[in-house]
């Protein structure tokens, strides 16, 4: 899944969940909280939680100008 933010294009695999920035390909890190997450509902991809991981990081990496988690705007601004 490739996604365009500001600051960089993001490549998100989907079997994995893993990202690499462009230009370099440099991996980008980022481990998700491991509490429940709120009840927000059914969705359509409920139970799979590599994909539920993969949609987060990809709407929060469009507007990757917006991060403010030290630990990950230092990889995409450093």
């Amino acid at each position: 899944l490739h996604v365009r933010g500001e600051l960089h294009t993001y490549k998100i695999h989907l079997g994995s969940g893993n990202i690499l920035m462009s230009p370099n390909d440099q991996y980008l890190c980022i481990v998700p909280k491991t509490e429940a997450a709120p009840d927000t509902g059914y969705l359509p991809y409920e139970g799979d939680r590599t994909l539920a991981v993969i949609l987060s990081k990809a709407l929060m990496l469009a507007d990757d100008t917006s991060i403010t988690d030290p630990t990950i705007t230092s990889q995409i601004r450093g």
